[in-house]
């Protein structure tokens, strides 16, 4: 689950019909569910009704063009399309026929309400504000729209594409993430759009309480394609895709887009992933819950008894999703044979002929099925789960018997820390839709799990709305302190940071002591949302300030790294091993695809030369000798100079 301000929309529409007019040109109908008072929208305001077409399929040059008005009737809005592949050296077009089919998620329907709309004085305000950064070469007109014009870049894909591959892309899960993998930039002096031919360039922007709509018809600088909603939050970085088509006889050079843009409501909305698809529902309220009161309920339950072993495992239910986090009583309550797990692990040893179902039933979890079906209550455990109590749980969460869950302790041999395995249990109860609590008594409160992206985190549930919306920086260092002028600099450019990008910023560290405290002082002076990902280690504490954060056991400390992830921006300040190790898997991360390319800031001083400088002679080697990327050279700065930094920043991500 995500919250974010977006405008109203429905969940991706989907082809129920189809017809093949000729190899490049089918004509689908789409039709949409609609939520709740969506309809009422739409007879209200039916120009502020926007179709935008899935991303996936504009960056392989695939345009949905509606054909019809959306036809509203209950719940539902149907509409005509015509689809067609643009990008003629992709390979697209010998494939539609096996890829455009009933059932493939087409794109959304969106409510632009025109009194949201910006004046071009509103946006030359909010520029200023810096409330919004758009590509530095702008234009913003006297009717209100704002000319974006792309980096001199065009996306090429790496090999070319069979029909799984596209079947992948399209309509599976990862399908984005596959794509990320398989486009790549490549510079051109300029960008032409040839007749009848399509091109994927790409620009940096960042979006955080606004959203664009970008014009889709045709135009003499070139028509974009139908992916023109661009929404706040999500719309954040140096690669941001612009699609474009040429459906004139006459060639277009340097293509540009023209944009409305429109304030986001200040009203939160929900929206659920089944998968990777929303479903956009009303608020839930997510008050904080008392810890002393949730914890005074685990004593209550008895769960120091299972301090003293492994096997003994408290499980409870109680009625109702949110029972225990307020403070509800009657439990049932069940407890796991002591020696249930010794008994399982010698049956599989000696190959015994008992069905070893007979010793899974004494894990308390195995009452979860005599729940009533729908019953949704509330699972408290004393420690998280293990592999059979998990299998358990999420039968129960399928047949919705459960689906809120409440644990104590992450581990009792790894103390605050959870594994790779159960990270990944973490992710199957997020797929299944319960919500999962943290009585975390090392720090005193109760957390919520929420999911930003791929990656969960634990945070008080009245600070979800700052992790899911904040533009986050990744700032790595030493265990020991910063010297007093290091942090005086480093102070100074967070501060810089903070005013170019908007106050909507945070920061992520290791979650240790030394640079990483003074870190997290300087974020939270500021009054900014700062998180950790803490490994366990015997050379650290973890710090107990974190707003949010997520744990990790010694041996999963390089899946760790896949948890900054969700920060845009890499600075690494004085630091030792460690930091040097994250400063190899950044890089290596970056050459793969696997985050996307942004500006890097070696920060400090020693000895008056920049600290991490022969370093950056290394890495300016390995690009001269072709062993590694050009952008080792040009998206790297070395320096403590705050201003240097941001000057660096602009140039890079070419900002207004």
């Amino acid at each position: 689950m995500s919250l974010f301000p977006c405008a109203p929309q429905t969940p991706d529409g989907r082809v129920v019909t189809v017809e093949q007019v000729s190899e490049n040109d089918f004509r689908v109908e789409l039709v949409f569910a609609l939520p709740r008072g969506f309809t009422q929208r739409a007879v209200d305001d039916p120009d502020g009704i926007v179709f935008a077409s899935r991303s996936r399929l504009a960056r392989l040059g695939v345009n949905v063009m509606p054909r019809s008005a959306p036809d509203f009737e209950g719940r539902e809005a149907r509409f005509t399309a015509s689809m067609s592949a643009t990008v003629a050296e992709y390979g697209v077009v010998p494939h539609l026929g096996g890829i455009i089919l009933p059932g493939l998620r087409i794109g959304r329907l969106v409510h632009c309400p025109t009194e949201s709309q910006l004046t071009s004085s509103e946006i030359h305000d909010a520029l200023q504000a810096n409330e919004l950064q758009v590509p530095a070469d702008f234009t913003i007109d006297v009717d209100g729209h704002l000319t974006i014009r792309p980096h001199r870049l065009v996306y090429d894909l790496v090999r070319a594409l069979d029909s799984q591959d596209l079947l992948s892309i399209f309509a599976r899960e990862g399908g984005k993430a596959m794509l990320n993998r398989l486009q790549v930039a490549r510079a051109v002096r300029h960008l032409v759009l040839e007749p009848g031919a399509g091109l994927i360039t790409s620009c940096s922007m960042f979006l955080h309480r606004h959203y664009m709509v970008l014009d889709s018809a045709p135009h003499p600088h070139g028509q974009h394609l139908q992916a023109v909603v661009l929404d706040p939050i999500s719309t954040r970085g140096s690669r941001i895709f612009l699609e474009f088509a040429n459906f004139t006889p006459h060639p277009v050079v340097n293509p540009f887009a023209a944009a409305r843009v429109y304030r986001a409501p200040d009203e939160r909305v929900t929206v659920v992933y089944v998968g990777d698809e929303a479903t956009m529902v009303e608020e839930t309220a997510l008050a904080g819950s008392d810890y002393d009161a949730v914890a005074a309920t685990f004593d209550d339950l008895g769960s120091s008894r299972s301090e003293r072993s492994y096997m003994d495992r408290l499980v409870a239910v109680f009625p109702g999703p949110e029972a225990v986090l307020e403070g509800a009583v009657g439990a049932q309550v069940t407890w796991n044979n002591p020696r249930s797990l010794d008994s399982i692990a010698d049956k599989v040893a000696h190959r015994s002929s008992a069905p070893l179902a007979e010793l899974v039933d004494r894990f308390g979890t195995s009452r979860l099925g005599a729940l009533l079906e729908g019953s949704h209550n509330t699972l408290v455990l004393g420690t998280f789960p293990n592999f059979v109590e998990h299998l358990q749980i999420c039968q129960a969460g399928l047949t919705e018997r459960i689906d809120t869950l409440v644990f104590r302790r992450a581990s009792f041999e790894h103390g605050p820390f959870l594994s790779a395995r159960d990270h990944a249990r973490l992710a199957d109860y997020n797929s299944l839709g319960l919500d999962v609590y943290w009585c975390n008594d090392e720090r005193r409160h109760v957390a919520k799990h929420i999911y930003r992206g791929h990656r969960g985190f634990f945070t008080r549930p009245e600070d979800v709305h700052r992790l899911l919306n904040a533009l986050l920086f990744a700032c790595y260092g030493s265990a020991k302190p910063l010297p007093e002028r290091q942090l005086s600099r480093l102070k100074e450019l967070i501060e810089g940071l903070r005013a170019m990008f908007g106050e909507n910023t945070g920061l992520m560290t290791g979650g240790g002591p030394g640079a990483m405290q003074q870190v997290t002082d300087l974020g939270q002076d500021l009054g900014m949302v700062v998180g950790a990902n803490f490994i366990e280690t015997i050379d650290q504490e973890t710090n107990q300030s974190a707003d949010f954060y997520q744990t990790f056991q010694d041996n999963n400390r390089h899946n760790r790294q896949r948890w900054f992830e969700i920060a845009a921006f890499q600075i690494f300040c004085i630091g030792g091993v460690g930091t040097l190790e994250e400063i190899g898997l950044t890089l290596t991360d970056m050459k793969l695809g696997v985050v996307e390319l942004a500006p890097l800031v070696f920060f400090g001083t020693t000895g008056g030369e920049p600290y991490w400088r022969q370093l950056g002679r290394q890495l300016e080697q390995l690009a001269d000798n072709g062993r590694g990327p050009a952008w080792l050279k040009s998206h790297s700065v070395y320096s403590d100079d705050p201003a240097e930094v941001l000057a660096f920043y602009r140039a890079v991500l070419q900002l207004g």
